[in-house]
């Protein structure tokens, strides 16, 4: 097998980091890629289901980048293919998902409020508490207020 290097040139260039391409890393970077390719392909008809028909399906490669630890970043380019009902069930759930997430938080939230109305009443009824305290303390043993001499 052997990949165009123009075709490895343009996918270089489509990256905005690279600006000059060394030939020679040109020819290193389309060797390296036919090398991953064909080890790719090994991998997959080796542990695929294709095996039997002497083939290589889109299915094996999708399992393989999803099973083994070497391939798996190449998960989200390799996807599972599902049907076009599976899909719309699948987005049908997530859109329910994502209704019943916004009601928890509205219930969170109206929980919260009437906590913070609980805590309000709390704190007023801690207020007057306080302040009958303060006249209290204001008055000394006698029954005085501070500061007054009863010896005149």
């Amino acid at each position: 097998m052997s990949l165009p290097m123009s075709r490895i040139r343009v996918i270089m260039k489509s990256s905005p980091d690279v600006s000059n391409i060394n030939q020679d890393a040109l020819l290193l970077t389309t060797k390296a890629t036919e090398l991953f390719v064909r080890y790719l392909a090994s991998y997959s008809y080796k542990n695929g289901t294709g095996k039997q028909k002497k083939e290589l399906t889109y299915d094996d490669l999708s399992n393989t980048a999803e099973e083994s630890d070497v391939f798996q970043f190449l998960a989200d380019i390799l996807p599972k293919k599902i049907s076009v009902a599976e899909y719309l069930q699948l987005l049908k759930k997530e859109e329910e998902g994502v209704d019943n997430e916004e009601r928890v938080t509205e219930l969170e939230i109206d929980v919260d409020q009437d906590n913070d109305d609980d805590d309000d009443d709390d704190e007023e009824d801690d207020g007057e508490g306080e302040e009958e305290e303060e006249d209290e303390d204001d008055d000394d043993e006698d029954g005085n207020e501070d500061g007054e001499d009863t010896d005149t």
